[in-house]
């Protein structure tokens, strides 16, 4: 499967497009990558609305503590002021 790759840095807030690089794998571009394959488990093609709906589920985990199951360094809860 063809697959896409979203990266961005720490600190960078992502306002322009040329904030974030994209490829097929880019994790030495970033500190963060949101990847994906064009093809669903069923070959059928994801759309936005798809992947707007599980950057809300990976948000939720987040802040519900999910993170918590990788060791990372802990900081306070909820999203950023």
């Amino acid at each position: 499967m063809t697959a896409v790759s979203f990266s961005m840095s720490r600190g960078v807030d992502g306002l322009k497009m040329s904030d974030v690089t994209v490829g097929t794998s880019a994790p030495g571009a970033g500190d963060v990558e949101f990847r994906f394959n064009i093809l669903d488990t069923q070959s059928h093609n994801l759309n936005d609305k798809d992947l707007w709906l599980i950057l809300q589920a990976f948000q939720r985990w987040v802040l519900n503590g999910g993170n918590t199951a990788i060791a990372i360094t802990q900081q306070p809860s909820g999203p950023p002021n």
